[in-house]
């Protein structure tokens, strides 16, 4: 292979959604722009196009953001839904013009993260393959890993559609195609070989998303991490605290979690980044939209915590309901999750600043035992949170429960969105869970 020294061009975009509801829960596209960091090693010039752009105006202290949004048409699957699609972030006139004033990329690389929001990448792969027809198209992300696939049918005009777990195919691509010699070739998952996300694309960005492990040690029934990551991979704490340090140089004080499985071996893990984050000499804001396990939350814990500055920690409960519970994942229960909620309050945590997510949805689940889950934690004090259950392919309640589903989810993504509610039935319908939404905000009305 004859090796071209000219440097490289690389355009990353994360391409506006489709859906009936979405909100910035302190979303980023985090494999995109590790990824993005990989090539700069390798000496690409980088470059970014985030479509998923919010209402600044109306963006929480805490990074939280509603998205940019316009109403459109349902595409042809949905026709038979009253809900009506949106299109989260910026218009597709937008996108364009943003792709005609920047020069020719060699590669452009479109992520798709949920599996039902493939209809905004494939609208950015042909957006981008009539503006520069001669760049080399990637389409990555958690859709083409769980879909692969429909992915491969739905995105047949890009020149590579990519798993998680083929890098190396990613690095030979990039080899054959653009005559160039990629000598940094990390393994994704291996952390310590990784450069840092290139968040600085964003100019300030708003907050900085730490990822510090890969990997779940439970098998939750309908939790796809064991299949897109089957080991547990984990950083040194240490360079969990360079990152920080490293972010922070660059005005960034606000960091999310988005480990799945952060708790784990805590005393080798956890306990030593919680600690090095709180000796440092700064005022950090530390926020868990992916959820702690309360079988592992003690004092010592708590303490941390709030010493290394979360300023409120959301956690698991999923359901009361103990057959549910160990049919589900078995990871909690009521003795467990008690002892968590009085550790994290003797620590100094307000009992209101603490979130637990409550799983909706699940097939065949009575609506009733989820209103006993919220009663009993607004007894408690703490905030619940509905979390509406999404059907994803390559989990067990996908694949035992897909028959009964009241769309064909396994057939068309769209139809896997948890907004459209697949498995309503008589013991729990639409209806159902809107009462039970307007019945969670009266509730907690008095926690604000």
């Amino acid at each position: 292979m004859r090796v071209s020294r000219e440097t490289k061009k690389a355009l990353l975009i994360n391409p506006y959604i489709y859906d009936f509801a979405a909100y910035s829960f302190w979303s980023a596209p985090l494999g995109l722009l590790y990824v993005g960091g990989i090539l700069r090693k390798n000496n690409f010039q980088i470059s970014l196009i985030d479509c998923l752009e919010v209402v600044e105006g109306k963006r929480k202290d805490d990074g939280r953001a509603p998205f940019i949004k316009e109403k459109v048409k349902n595409p042809s699957p949905l026709k038979v839904i009253k809900k009506r699609l949106k299109r989260y972030g910026i218009s597709k006139e937008e996108l364009l013009r943003r792709l005609e004033a920047i020069y020719e990329p060699d590669v452009i690389l479109i992520t798709s993260i949920m599996t039902y929001w493939y209809m905004g990448t494939r609208d950015a792969l042909e957006t981008v393959k009539t503006v520069f027809p001669k760049s080399k198209t990637v389409i990555g992300g958690i859709y083409p890993t769980l879909c692969y696939e429909h992915a491969s049918v739905q995105m047949a005009c890009a020149d590579l559609v990519v798993r998680n777990n083929e890098i190396g195919l990613f690095y030979d691509f990039l080899e054959e195609n653009l005559s160039v010699k990629i000598k940094h070739r990390p393994q994704l998952y291996g952390f310590e070989d990784v450069p840092y996300p290139c968040f600085d694309l964003y100019g300030s960005p708003y907050f900085v998303p730490l990822l510090t492990s890969y990997g779940c040690i439970y098998r939750c029934a309908y939790c796809t991490t064991p299949f897109m990551y089957p080991t547990i991979v984990r950083r040194k704490p240490a360079s969990v605290i360079d990152e920080v340090l490293y972010w922070h140089r660059l005005g960034v004080n606000r960091f999310v979690l988005y480990d799945d499985n952060f708790l784990y071996d805590k005393k080798n893990h956890a306990i030593p980044i919680l600690k090095g984050l709180g000796d440092l000499p700064l005022k950090l804001n530390i926020y868990n939209p992916n959820a702690l396990n309360a079988a592992f939350i003690d004092e010592e814990i708590s303490e941390l915590l709030l010493y290394s500055g979360f300023k409120e920690v959301r956690i698991g409960l999923e359901t009361i309901d103990p057959d549910i519970q160990r049919q589900t994942g078995n990871k909690i229960d009521k003795k467990g999750f008690e002892k968590a909620i009085r550790s994290l309050v003797n620590a100094g945590f307000e009992a209101s600043a603490i979130g637990v997510y409550i799983l909706a949805g699940l097939p065949f689940q009575n609506w009733k035992g989820v209103k006993d889950a919220i009663d009993y934690l607004c007894d408690l004090g703490v905030r619940p949170h509905i979390a509406e259950y999404t059907p994803i392919p390559h989990t067990r309640l996908f694949d035992e429960y897909k028959v009964f589903a009241r769309y064909p989810i396994a057939d068309e993504p769209l139809f896997q969105n948890n907004a459209l509610f697949p498995f309503s039935w008589e013991g729990f319908t639409e209806d159902d869970l809107l009462f039970l939404k307007q019945y969670l905000r009266e509730k907690i009305k008095t926690y604000d």
